[in-house]
């Protein structure tokens, strides 16, 4: 025969108070403003690829360039919601050098050049997409490469944004996707 024993009133109440609490902090983390990195149709606006950010944030976008059919890897850092701040280009290039917006390339002996300590603000990065074997547009963050052709096919008009949202919207995001 078994015997049921009574739960102290105490323990319940305790239990539930805890479960309350545990639904509040996750509703107030997951309706917290967060930086994101989003790449969006150009035309659409229609979020394409979404990273969780900071301010201040380093990053670099690279490419092979469709005029020097050379590597181009642009270095950025995120201002804010505000957009974005160039510091800087590498590049390889076995052209004549001309065409360049800014002054006073470093060419090093091995091919590669760079601009330094530029400080271009922007409000977005606006391209389009190339294909995997011709541009191959990659961002690399944190020491992680994302090569954004998974995310957009080739000859869509594309932006990176930096947006301040709450973050539950990066998690109905990622539940569409994987609806899809």
């Amino acid at each position: 025969m078994t015997v049921l024993r009574r739960v102290p009133k105490g323990t319940l109440f305790y239990g539930k108070l805890l479960l309350l609490f545990s639904l509040v902090a996750w509703a107030f983390l997951l309706s917290s403003h967060h930086v994101f990195l989003l790449m969006e149709n150009n035309e659409t606006q229609v979020p394409l690829f979404w990273l969780k950010a900071r301010s201040n944030r380093s990053f670099s976008l690279s490419f092979k360039h469709s005029y020097d059919k050379a590597m181009y890897i642009e270095h950025y850092k995120i201002n804010g919601s505000k957009g974005f701040v160039l510091t800087g280009i590498t590049f390889r290039s076995d052209l004549n050098g001309q065409g360049f917006i800014f002054s006073n390339p470093k060419y090093l002996a091995n091919g590669w050049g760079s601009f330094q300590k530029l400080h271009e603000v922007m409000a977005n990065i606006s391209f389009m997409m190339g294909s995997p074997d011709q541009a191959n547009h990659t961002l690399t963050i944190k020491g992680k490469r994302f090569f954004l052709t998974k995310y957009a096919p080739p000859g869509t008009p594309v932006r990176l944004v930096a947006v301040n949202a709450r973050r539950y919207k990066l998690y109905v995001w990622k539940l569409k996707k994987w609806i899809k």
